[in-house]
């Protein structure tokens, strides 16, 4: 059963990350400050979800304090919001997508100063790799932007350009200090990922209050949009009633259709990404989220013929190999092969002993 659940998961993972960034790319060339719509909208669906699913709307027993809940949302809104703010400032969206590949190198750096954690040469080399790697795809997007200049980009829009990069650059930083502040946390209270999901999307929903006319803005948009019949509706209830005509019957503007099936694959993601780390070493998720990113990478640049020139490709090879190289695959796949059990590693330990750490709060009371 927990086999077929990590069939599943990595299933949920890839799929539906991968349908996401379709359907996110689609929303973000129809309007390009669409993020913060975008963004409002998953919160909120969410947030709906667990208040219902979850939480019970109150009747669920928080374990986490509420002032630590506060922290990770300050960071994880924050981060969330410059990452769309730098799809605003003409950054396409494979290089995006590379810049969140560097996560392991901000968690690196963030871990030996803020935890004094010392790490091995092949770890030291895998942040080498990645960091050549994305100034790599940063120096070939640079270099594009230049070349096209002369048929329509000035001067401002490569400083907007750099501007995105430097969001970038503080959203992987800002990402980095949230899992060592995760990590923290869970070795106190145990690994209440459903609960942090839940309370991370819930408590900044008053916060979109400053990007309320952008939100609003762009929802117009989104009605404007070209009224198309909904397929899967459309053709099921022909099915059903037997009259062609009903394949007109149910209609939505198409954005809409974009954006309900966007926060549907958004959700899938999350849910799966977070299941998998009750259930799988970290590496392994973390391999897995890798190889998913490589996939929604191609797909954006087959699918929406984003510029990806020989310089990208190297880069893309370079944050792969080093990623890679971090994770130890060699190892990993010897542990598989020998029959391991998973459940064994550290991150399981830190787990019990957040509960061990509950049972004992438990009985002193």
């Amino acid at each position: 059963m927990a086999t077929l659940g990590v069939v599943l998961g990595i299933t949920g993972v890839i799929s539906a990350c991968c349908v996401n960034v379709i359907f996110l790319e689609h929303l973000i060339n129809a309007s390009s400050s669409s993020g913060n719509m975008i963004v409002f909208f998953q919160y909120l669906f969410v947030s709906m979800e667990g208040l219902i699913v979850y939480s019970k709307f109150g009747q669920t027993k928080r374990i986490v304090p509420l002032k630590n809940y506060l922290v990770m949302v300050v960071i994880y809104f924050s981060v969330s919001l410059t990452n769309i703010m730098a799809l605003n400032c003409n950054i396409p969206m494979p290089l995006h997508m590379i810049f969140k590949s560097g996560s392991l190198v901000a968690s690196m750096f963030l871990g030996s100063i803020l935890l004094k954690r010392s790490y091995s040469r092949q770890k030291i080399a895998a942040v080498g790799f990645l960091s050549v790697g994305i100034f790599i795809c940063t120096l070939a997007t640079s270099l594009h932007s230049s070349s096209s200049n002369a048929v329509g980009m000035d001067s401002g829009s490569m400083l907007i350009m750099m501007v995105g990069i430097t969001l970038l650059m503080f959203a992987l930083l800002m990402s980095a200090r949230l899992g060592i502040y995760q990590e923290t946390l869970f070795k106190t209270y145990g690994q209440q990922s459903r609960e942090a999901l839940f309370y991370n999307h819930f408590l900044p929903l008053p916060l979109f209050v400053v990007v309320a006319p952008s939100i609003i803005q762009n929802i117009a948009v989104l009605n404007r949009s070209e009224v198309k019949p909904v397929p899967l509706l459309t053709e099921g209830y022909a099915l059903i009633s037997g009259d062609e005509a009903a394949f007109e019957t149910i209609v939505l503007p198409e954005l809409w259709q974009y954006m309900i099936v966007n926060l549907f694959t958004q959700y899938i993601c999350i849910r799966s990404v977070f299941y998998l780390t009750t259930v799988c070493q970290s590496l392994s998720v973390t391999l897995i989220i890798t190889l998913r990113k490589f996939v929604s990478l191609v797909i954006s640049i087959i699918y929406f013929g984003n510029h990806f020139g020989s310089l990208h490709w190297v880069g893309t090879a370079f944050v792969f190999l080093g990623t890679f190289l971090y994770m130890d695959v060699k190892q990993m796949v010897s542990k598989i092969t020998s029959g391991e059990v998973e459940e064994t590693n550290h991150h399981e330990d830190t787990v019990r002993n957040g509960f061990k750490h509950q049972a004992s709060k438990l009985k002193e009371s």
